[in-house]
């Protein structure tokens, strides 16, 4: 059987075709009888595609050190705008205000995707691991405080015990812990709170 070769024309073409359909490109699907060279010059270009790819797109997603720093320092203030104002915005916006500030109802928030910037800068920090256990915690507290404002819309409705005002009062804790752990990691790449 031509398949039971390992290097068959017939096993080295359809090995090909994976490789080019993997990295968006195709051969036809008629038989496609090919040299050796092409065959193993097509395979490498495949092969540099599809290594290559993710570098590539990590590269372009990799957010510019100038505009993370910018919107590490935005976030920060919003966080402390929201502390000082949060029993105003809660009256006005209820929940929704806060998770507004929080990135997590719509994207205008220098909150909104702030993970991004803050990993993007990982290497820039003092400590890389105490700068990503930071990190998680920070991100843990925003989603926290998130939950909270959340509860608070619907709590009234609910079977479940508690007040707004409770929830809210939990998630402007939350907030605070937030807070404290941006600042934190502010420091650690040299910036001022």
């Amino acid at each position: 059987s031509p398949l039971e070769s390992p290097t068959s024309p017939t096993l080295v073409a359809m090995a090909l075709r994976v490789m080019l359909a993997l990295s968006g490109l195709a051969l036809p699907t008629e038989a496609v009888l090919l040299s050796r060279r092409t065959l193993l010059g097509a395979s490498s270009a495949a092969a540099v595609t599809l290594i290559s790819a993710p570098r590539t797109a990590a590269a372009a997603s990799k957010i510019a050190e100038a505009d993370a720093r910018k919107q590490i320092a935005a976030g920060y203030t919003a966080l402390d705008t929201l502390l000082g104002e949060f029993r105003v915005v809660t009256e006005r916006e209820g929940g929704d205000g806060v998770r507004r500030i929080l990135g997590t109802v719509g994207a205008s928030s220098p909150v909104y995707r702030v993970e991004a910037a803050f990993r993007s800068l990982t290497e820039a920090a003092d400590e890389p691991p105490e700068y990503l256990d930071g990190l998680e915690e920070l991100m843990r507290n925003l989603a926290d405080a998130d939950s909270q404002a959340y509860s608070a819309n619907f709590i009234a409705f609910s079977s479940a015990k508690g007040t707004p005002e409770q929830y809210f009062g939990r998630s402007k804790e939350a907030v605070a812990r937030a807070k404290k752990e941006w600042a934190a990691l502010m420091k650690m790449l040299g910036m001022e709170p």
